[in-house]
């Protein structure tokens, strides 16, 4: 009778520990920070450069350097400065270089962002 309240109390353990990272990798929030590219990231979070960076989301073709390949978006975290990839760039389309407020999908284990709401920020 031991031996199964053992194997059952450690099933359960690992069980809260796996349901605890999960939790921990993929957390709703909501975060102030620049929308930017990947190949600048923090570089362009600032106002005045949204042509920059919408250059990098096209490529540079456009521009006359067409070994330039387009960047994905990212989100630039104001108090850490970490650099989450966007998974739906759609959603951060109209928001080049500005600084926002990001309600989402935060996976840490990623490093990515699934943009639920999007809003200019507070200044």
């Amino acid at each position: 009778m031991t031996k199964p309240r053992t194997v059952l109390i450690l099933l359960l353990v690992c069980g809260l520990v796996a349901l605890g990272s999960l939790s921990a990798q993929q957390k709703n929030a909501s975060r102030a920070g620049w929308i930017s590219d990947e190949a600048c990231g923090a570089e362009h979070t600032k106002p005045g450069r949204a042509d920059c960076v919408q250059k990098c989301w096209r490529g540079g073709a456009l521009v006359g350097h067409p070994e330039w390949k387009p960047q994905r978006a990212v989100f630039v975290a104001d108090d850490d400065h970490a650099i989450w990839i966007v998974e739906n760039p759609e959603a951060v389309r109209d928001f080049p270089a500005a600084h926002v407020a990001v309600a989402g999908q935060f996976d840490a284990a990623k490093k990515t962002v699934h943009v639920e709401k999007i809003t200019p920020a507070a200044e």
